[in-house]
């Protein structure tokens, strides 16, 4: 695929493309990255990741990738300019192709986390609009606050093993709409990466998960998911989830953990508030285009 206009050619990526790729991202003026557990590298050859050349030469202007992870979601994964003053003709060119190579990978919305970069005020004129934030929540105390009181007794949390997995893409596409799914993929490469990783199980059945990383910060652990079967919502499973993490934390000595959340999921936020989490004051805008 190879689409020109007057002064951009863009292409898809290929693998032959690693080299000029890794070169773009460390010299562009600007990029933008949310690649979960993905190296960018990961994506070459995807139908989504194109990139953009001036049309009298070779040397790569521009670099996007819209990937899903599962369908029929998408996010932007990964973009790259290394000329802001034409970063808006370059985008647009880019993303026109990256969107159309989404429809036909049957892919119906792509959305984007917004980090208040040159990307963020180009797409309005790109198509897209804000739709939610994510919101960061901070808890400093690590040694005040378990299990409330209304801990249920019939569940039982325990260590995720191999064959969980299916089950937890299961729970995840009953709790969350599409962009905020996790693939089979990405929970076994979160997994890989986690200090702890806990299911949750009520008559013999998994109903919910955490799993927690290590934070950018020294002794810090970030949650970065927790996700409760809706069918099981008010059972306290959410509630002995997260006391599971807690106590994890401190027996590895951690002293802070962070967390994210939708700015319009309320009920997660009241849990988190329930053990002593607060707002840190800044939230990331979701940007969203239908397709």
């Amino acid at each position: 695929m190879e689409l020109a206009s007057e002064r951009w050619r863009v292409s898809m990526a290929s693998k032959a493309d690693a080299g000029r790729v890794t070169a773009l991202l460390r010299q562009a003026r600007w990029t933008h990255y949310h690649a979960d557990w993905h190296l960018p590298g990961d994506w070459l050859g995807f139908p989504g990741f194109v990139l953009a050349r001036a049309a009298d030469g070779d040397a790569l202007a521009g670099c996007l990738c819209v990937a899903p992870d599962p369908l029929p979601a998408a996010w932007v994964r990964l973009a790259a300019v290394n000329d802001p003053a034409g970063g808006l003709e370059i985008m647009g060119e880019m993303m026109a192709a990256a969107l159309d190579a989404a429809r036909k990978s049957e892919v119906a919305e792509v959305a984007l986390l917004g980090r208040d970069t040159y990307l963020d005020r180009w797409l309005p004129a790109l198509g897209f609009s804000v739709v939610n934030e994510v919101v960061t929540y901070l808890k400093y105390d690590l040694d005040g606050g378990s299990a409330p009181p209304d801990a249920n007794p019939d569940l039982t949390v325990r260590d995720v093993r191999l064959d969980d997995l299916a089950r937890l893409v299961e729970i995840e596409a009953a709790a969350f709409s599409p962009i905020w799914r996790h693939s089979l993929e990405s929970l076994a490469l979160g997994w890989q990466h986690a200090v702890n990783f806990h299911v949750a199980e009520l008559e013999e059945r998994v109903v919910g998960f955490q799993y927690s990383t290590r934070s950018d910060r020294t002794a810090a652990a970030h949650l970065v998911r927790l996700t409760v079967d809706p069918a099981a919502q008010r059972r306290g499973v959410g509630s002995a989830l997260l006391a599971a993490a807690l106590d994890s934390y401190r027996q590895m000595g951690y002293d802070t953990v962070s967390l994210n959340t939708q700015a319009d999921n309320e009920a997660s936020q009241r849990l988190y508030e329930r053990f002593g989490f607060q707002p840190a004051g800044y939230a990331l805008p979701v940007w969203h285009v239908p397709l």
